[in-house]
């Protein structure tokens, strides 16, 4: 039992040190990017990435340091990822869009309306809120369950009935919730060309014939790897480009 309770505390003390160096790694990314040192700011906030305490506005100021840098590819990937994890985050999507019309390359995106509104409406910062909704009504509807077994109230009864009910209606909506909002942002079959000017080849190898080109900040659709290689498709138009030249969103 000594053991366990040590172990415990290792990994609460680990996880703490995580945090806390995200947080000190994100404040000197702040601190080099107030000083212009875009670069080093944009490789501080990197690391706060690799901690795994990732958030909208870590992200966010990761793309100004990128747009800083020169680096139009990387910084519209992390609008996109910053919008990704809080569809209401005004200062990302406006920056989004000016980046997007310095790209070369006039890609056709569907139109998101729809979707973006529904994101907008349900989706915020906080990425765990409706997993701690679901939870929280889950509780409340067993406590009400239990309550219409053992109480011999006819009025309390039909409260506790209508308040159920009720409970059952937040628990499915929130679980719902939570789930597409997971799966929004672990879906990662879209990506942004990182590199100047990317050669998108017929198939998976180096001597294929090139079937275009495609240039620093085009947002393609991804279907596919193979070893090196991902196969993508954009404006109606599929092939292959090289790992390395693209980055997942």
């Amino acid at each position: 039992m000594e053991k366990f309770r040590h172990i415990l505390l290792f990994a609460a003390a680990f996880v703490f040190s995580m945090n806390a160096f995200s947080v000190d790694k994100f404040t000197e990314g702040n601190q080099y990017y107030i000083e212009e040192h875009y670069k080093t700011a944009a490789k501080s906030y990197e690391e706060a990435l690799d901690s795994a305490n990732q958030n909208s506005e870590l992200y966010y100021n990761l793309g100004n340091a990128y747009y800083k840098s020169d680096r139009l590819g990387l910084a519209i990937w992390a609008y996109e990822k910053a919008l990704k994890l809080d569809p209401k985050n005004e200062d990302a999507k406006f920056n989004l869009e000016f980046v997007n019309l310095l790209t070369e390359d006039k890609i056709e995106q569907p139109d998101p309306a729809l979707s973006e509104w529904l994101k907008r409406l349900l989706f915020g910062p906080y990425i765990n809120l409706w997993a701690y909704v679901s939870i929280a009504s889950s509780l409340l509807f067993s406590f009400i369950v239990i309550l219409f077994i053992i109480t011999k109230s006819r009025r309390i009864r039909n409260l506790s009935l209508m308040g159920g009910m009720l409970m059952a209606i937040v628990l499915v909506f929130s679980t719902l919730t939570a789930y597409f909002h997971k799966n929004s942002i672990a879906d990662d079959s879209e990506g942004i060309v990182i590199t100047e000017e990317a050669d998108i080849h017929l198939s998976p190898l180096d001597k294929a014939a090139v079937s275009f080109k495609l240039h620093e900040g085009s947002k393609v659709k991804i279907i596919q790897e193979n070893d090196s290689w991902t196969q993508i498709e954009v404006n109606g138009n599929s092939g292959w480009i090289l790992e390395e030249e693209i980055k997942r969103i």
